[in-house]
């Protein structure tokens, strides 16, 4: 139940590159793993996609996970996001700027 959920706030919001961006600072993962270049908008790339996670011995059933593939344009270092992580936070910070 709280999976669809999930997915449904992470279809209702796309994600953009700016959301990744405020995603990472507010995390505060402002430089690249690997080479060190800070991070801006013109640093990343920001792809999205599906992957089919197949069944394992404590769950039955094989499901989709949305990810995003953020790429440093300086060195091609890869790291992956899970799309409904970044929707939950984006929807906190909505949520704290209104109170």
């Amino acid at each position: 139940m709280a999976e669809t959920q999930t997915r449904e706030m992470a279809k209702a919001h796309e994600i953009t590159k700016a959301d990744v961006d405020r995603f990472l600072f507010g995390k505060h993962l402002t430089n690249c793993a690997v080479c060190g270049r800070f991070r801006s908008k013109c640093d990343l790339d920001v792809h999205t996609l599906s992957c089919q996670r197949g069944a394992t011995a404590d769950c039955s059933a094989s499901s989709t996970l949305h990810v995003l593939m953020i790429v440093c344009q300086n060195c091609g270092a890869i790291e992956f996001h899970d799309r409904s992580v970044i929707a939950k936070w984006l929807e906190n910070q909505r949520v704290t700027q209104v109170v």
